[in-house]
């Protein structure tokens, strides 16, 4: 055994001299076995109380107990101890320190009566306990650390999960509602300017075609506007949720966002996908999570940047997804930029740079900003899996 090492219950069993040694932990309430020699089919069976028996006396006194002839009435507890009936048998029990002298376990080791326990061992234990007692204190707080992550998340993917589909909600309500009053709207309005051409080419007055023309004006006016209100629903519709992230996945979402942007007569935009990159194991939260990532990003080079080339990539490095936004626009100094931000000056309008920041925050993904003033902005978020 190395020196400093955690020793294993077959280890200090050679320490001892023992037949047998038993290694508890605490979980709340409860003592159950951590490390056993030797090896029982059963022994994760085995719960003793707090407060109950020898054991759980030692982890409520937090004081050792040595027993010349021991003879628990525990059944498994007895087979673990390799006891026949009315069999007795010596006992060492100490109580294991963690950090703060909490106590998170106790060490059980047992012999022959013949070769009772005595402060020597005690003295012996010493070392051996005192690490044993902080590992065992790690290794509680790495699974408590494991559990807040796991809980954690759980609760981040429901509430991406949850935007989502409130997003997609009011994408379909905008697409049932808003959009078919306005598109009835236009119709109605065109079926009124065509109506009142036609009562104009049948007027003679001068003063009475005058208003009509002035009234067709107005129609075709209101028509304009209800065709502008139309395509920003459609727009705004198409920013809440996208069918193609649901439908054909993240590359495909993305590839739209690209080509969506290039029908706007925007800056070229190039989507690069590493080939042999395997996308298909990112979870569905962290794919739109992704997926709003690139639009904010795309829309903060297509609005602020006035760039001319965009290259938005996807690609595996390791066990992580690495996407980029790489812009030739007039980037920015991003030392002036944070002490801007800082000051609270100026922070409505590098909102979108926020937003990333959260998001990554949220599915822990790294992110990092590369820009100069003159030279064009990268924005690269890498999302371990």
């Amino acid at each position: 055994m190395s020196r400093g090492a955690v020793p294993t219950a077959a280890e200090l069993a050679g320490v001892f001299a023992a037949d047998g040694v038993l290694i508890y932990a605490i979980d709340d309430q409860d003592l159950t076995i951590a490390d056993l020699w030797p090896g029982h089919p059963s022994s994760g069976k085995l719960t003793l109380q707090v407060g109950f028996g020898v054991t759980g006396l030692v982890a409520r006194t937090k004081e050792p107990v040595l027993l010349d002839a021991d003879s628990p009435r525990n059944p498994l507890h007895r087979q673990l101890l390799g006891l026949e009936p009315k069999e007795t048998v010596a006992r060492m029990c100490l109580p294991l320190f963690g950090l703060e002298d909490r106590i998170v376990g106790v060490l059980a080791v047992h012999r022959s009566p013949q070769r009772p326990f005595g402060p020597g061992d005690v003295e012996t234990a010493r070392p051996y306990v005192a690490v044993l007692g902080l590992g065992l204190h790690a290794e509680q707080l790495w699974r408590a650390v494991n559990h807040h992550r796991t809980e954690r998340d759980r609760l981040i993917k429901q509430a991406i999960s949850a935007q989502e589909a409130e997003r997609r909600r009011i994408a379909f309500d905008l697409h049932d509602g808003v959009t078919t009053a306005l598109a009835s709207m236009s119709f109605h309005l065109s079926a009124a300017d065509l109506t009142v051409s036609e009562v104009a080419a049948h007027t003679t007055g001068t003063g009475q075609a005058q208003d009509l023309e002035r009234a067709r004006a107005e129609l075709v006016s209101a028509r304009t506007l209800a065709d502008l209100a139309y395509n920003q629903t459609r727009a705004a519709i198409s920013g809440l949720h996208s069918l193609v992230l649901d439908d054909l996945g993240l590359v495909a979402a993305i590839e739209s966002l690209a080509q969506m942007v290039a029908r706007e007569d925007g800056p070229a935009v190039d989507l690069v996908v590493d080939p042999a990159a395997d996308l298909e194991d990112i979870p569905d939260h962290a794919a739109a999570a992704l997926y709003r990532i690139a639009q904010e990003t795309l829309a903060n080079a297509v609005k602020h940047a006035d760039a001319e080339r965009i290259v938005l990539s996807l690609r595996r490095v390791g066990d992580s997804i690495v996407f980029g936004c790489a812009d030739d626009g007039k980037g920015f100094d991003t030392g002036l930029r944070r002490v801007v931000r800082t000051a609270g000056v100026d922070g409505a309008q590098h909102f979108g740079l926020s937003s990333v920041a959260e998001r990554c925050a949220m599915i822990e993904a790294s992110l990092r900003i590369e820009s100069v003033s003159g030279r064009g902005t990268t924005v690269l978020v890498e999302l371990p899996l």
